[in-house]
């Protein structure tokens, strides 16, 4: 895979979902683009072709083209800055996909005190993952994250207390057993940490969280309903 010209292609459709095909080859040669291409529909990406024979391309799979990049070595860093943070929440989802998790993005709902969001949500029976998405980078942020991972639990808190009106919004009414679980992902190139049993999990730990989940399950923090 060649990275530089993945990195271009982030960078040049960030904005506007399209792929400037001459552009490329200003910056590389034809027959290293079309390779690239070639390996590109290798991994099941296929773009629209445009009416001036460049691409577009889609939200989602700029999400996917920044996996393929993690997977290939890309810096970590120089992946993340030709990103948007709703991609941030695409990617989250995308794994989740991986091992089996359906997903819900953006639920909002209002109690008489205030009004809430939730990022992503991740399920799979009886397990329902509540996931603030942190567009952090660098280091020096944990304390920041961990405000995050306790206005996190605030948010199951109010979902569990206005269960009755929220279950079919989260598609779960009929489950015989639910189990909340509130989380963080971050942009943060760090370790797996908790903070108050809430795991915070940097995007690059996360399928080793959903992996090693059932070694972390006994002590994290939830909400069995």
């Amino acid at each position: 895979m060649d990275k530089e010209l993945l990195l271009l292609t982030l960078k040049q459709s960030k904005n506007e979902p399209f792929i400037l095909v001459n552009e490329l080859i200003l910056a590389k040669n034809e027959s290293k683009v079309k390779a690239f291409f070639d390996e590109l529909n290798s991994e099941g990406f296929h773009f629209q072709v445009t009416i001036d024979e460049n691409y577009q391309i889609t939200r989602e799979q700029r999400a996917k083209l920044a996996i393929l990049g993690f997977m290939n070595d890309i810096d970590f860093d120089k992946i993340i800055n030709e990103l948007i943070w709703q991609e941030f929440e695409l990617l989250t989802t995308i794994v989740g996909d991986e091992f089996g998790y359906i997903a819900k993005t953006g639920l909002n709902f209002s109690t008489e005190d205030r009004k809430y969001q939730i990022d992503v949500i991740l399920k799979l029976n009886p397990y329902v993952l509540f996931i603030d998405c942190k567009h952090y980078g660098g280091t020096g942020k944990k304390s920041v994250l961990k405000k995050a991972a306790e206005e996190q639990v605030a948010r199951v808190e109010a979902v569990k207390e206005n269960f009755v009106e929220l279950q079919e919004k989260i598609s779960i009414k009929g489950w015989k057993k639910i189990v909340f679980i509130p989380m963080v992902v971050t942009w943060l190139d760090d370790e797996i940490f908790f903070h108050e049993f809430v795991p915070v999990v940097p995007f690059t730990k996360l399928r080793s969280f959903f992996q090693n989940f059932y070694l972390y399950f006994e002590d994290i923090f939830k909400i069995e309903l």
